[in-house]
């Protein structure tokens, strides 16, 4: 009978340790809602940077002005993220530095190929400034960033595509690439992102 005891007893202490194990390994990821902020967060780098080194002052602006409270919402659960993952005054350290990185990193993609920056942000601000104006999350889905994300997500996502866009050539893409690559996350860029 006592062998019976102790055989439960470290069964359940087993569980408690796997069950605390999957509940901490689950609070260092990025749920979906974070995933789609640190999403947000790259794209409003990118145009960032656009406005200043390709002349797009005007339409960040009308960027920012236009999804505001989607950006500060968005901006808010980020650092949220970043605070419940690494700790009050880590996470607030974590959250500068992952943006001061991203616009970094969107700076000297800009030097290396400025004309080729600037022109993939301008289709970026048109999808993002069109009449029938898509939320902040459905635009972000939408447009393929080049950063490393700061943590794992918790849920598995597919992306999607800009229902309707259009280059100038009126051709659909499929996608938006900040800066054009031949292959991006295994999939071939469209010949008119890479031709650019």
């Amino acid at each position: 009978m006592g062998v019976m005891v102790k055989a439960g007893a470290l069964s359940l202490a087993g569980i408690l340790v796997a069950g605390n194990a999957l509940a901490a390994s689950s609070n260092k990821c990025a749920k979906a809602d974070e995933v789609t902020a640190i999403q947000v967060a790259a794209v409003q780098q990118e145009l960032m940077v656009a406005a200043l080194t390709c002349d797009q002052i005007t339409n960040f602006n009308a960027f920012q002005t236009g999804y505001g409270p989607e950006l500060r919402t968005s901006d808010a659960t980020l650092h949220k993220m970043f605070k419940r993952i690494f700790g009050a005054r880590q996470g607030e350290a974590e959250f500068h530095a992952f943006k001061t990185r991203m616009a970094n990193d969107s700076s000297i993609r800009s030097i290396h190929d400025n004309q080729g920056y600037c022109h993939e942000t301008a289709a970026v601000f048109a999808s993002a400034l069109a009449p029938a104006k898509p939320t902040l999350a459905a635009f972000v889905s939408g447009v393929t960033v080049q950063e490393e994300s700061p943590v794992n997500s918790c849920d598995i996502r597919v992306a999607s595509a800009l229902p309707g866009l259009t280059g100038g050539s009126g051709a659909s893409l499929s996608y938006i690439l900040p800066k054009p690559k031949p292959m991006v996350d295994g999939v071939v860029a469209p010949a008119a992102a890479r031709a650019q």
